[in-house]
């Protein structure tokens, strides 16, 4: 069995491997550190277009003769995935200015597929898995659901060129977090305030812009300072409080939300804004 990782002979040696999907899972486990994924796979110089485990797990040893891996970075694969979103709501934002029903419904067909890449990229807008579903199903002649939809692309295109642009220039974004973080957390220590004073729109208009901000931070901070302890420590000390936040958020649990911000996510926020501050003292000497 001969096996190419990205056109390069790779000496592989098998410690128990009795299937494809085996040996993928031991090659990925090995390529993670590397920050590398899995992108492309060639059997006996046959594409596999598709993959799942039970198909691979059905292949033996004995009909592997040769082996071609492709792999991207985990940085390519964002960068490449936003941009095919971009291109993919641009597509839709024209068609719904101009109201073309058939071009509109066309484009629809791939929406099932775009989805879960969408909701996965701004999981903080859509929280829960099959939230980011599009306004319109097909064919409508009401002019508020061509409207609803035209809202729906406007707000998702600009944080997907957000995305992106915090890919390509993560210290310009670094930088301009700062100040937008010291006016974030002086807002979300008034929430409890306006939760308890019904005030609940405000606030969760509030908490979802944190959110934001704090999940931008925490992949600014992982992309460029991946081996830093500090880093690691702030992101486990934020990873469990945000993710009740986010489960206090799909329960309506007004309480939770307020305690949380409160006595644990505000008062580690100046760990954020002194780990910005180093990257930014860093990259300058």
């Amino acid at each position: 069995m001969k096996i190419k990782l990205d056109g390069q002979p790779l000496s592989y040696t098998l410690e128990g491997e009795q299937n494809l999907y085996q040996i993928l899972t031991s090659i990925a486990q090995w390529l993670s550190p590397q920050k590398a994924i899995i992108t492309q796979l060639s059997l006996n110089g046959t594409p596999i277009d598709h993959w799942d485990r039970k198909k691979i797990e059905n292949i033996s040893l004995e009909e592997i003769d040769q082996l071609d891996i492709t792999t991207t970075t985990e940085s390519e694969q964002e960068l490449n995935e936003l941009e095919i979103l971009l291109e993919y709501f641009h597509l839709l934002k024209g068609a719904l200015e101009k109201r073309q029903n058939n071009s509109l419904l066309e484009i629809l067909k791939e929406y099932p597929h775009v989805q879960p890449t969408l909701e996965y990229y701004l999981h903080n807008l859509f929280l829960a898995e099959g939230s980011a579903r599009f306004p319109m199903d097909g064919a409508s002649s009401s002019e508020e659901e061509w409207t609803k939809a035209e809202q729906f692309v406007q707000a998702v295109i600009p944080l997907l060129e957000a995305r992106l642009s915090e890919l390509l220039h993560p210290y310009e974004a670094c930088e301009a977090l700062i100040p937008i973080l010291d006016q974030t957390k002086q807002e979300i220590e008034h929430t409890s305030v306006l939760l308890q004073t019904g005030r609940d729109r405000e606030a969760i208009r509030n908490v979802l812009a944190f959110i934001e901000i704090v999940s931008k931070v925490l992949r600014i901070l992982a992309r460029l300072k991946p081996s830093d302890p500090q880093v690691q420590d702030v992101h486990r000390t934020f990873s469990e409080p945000l993710k009740e936040l986010n489960d206090a958020f799909l329960h309506r649990d007004s309480v939770l939300i307020g305690d949380l911000l409160e006595y644990e996510i505000a008062p580690k926020v100046e760990d954020l804004r002194s780990l910005l501050l180093k990257t930014l003292t860093e990259r300058s000497k």
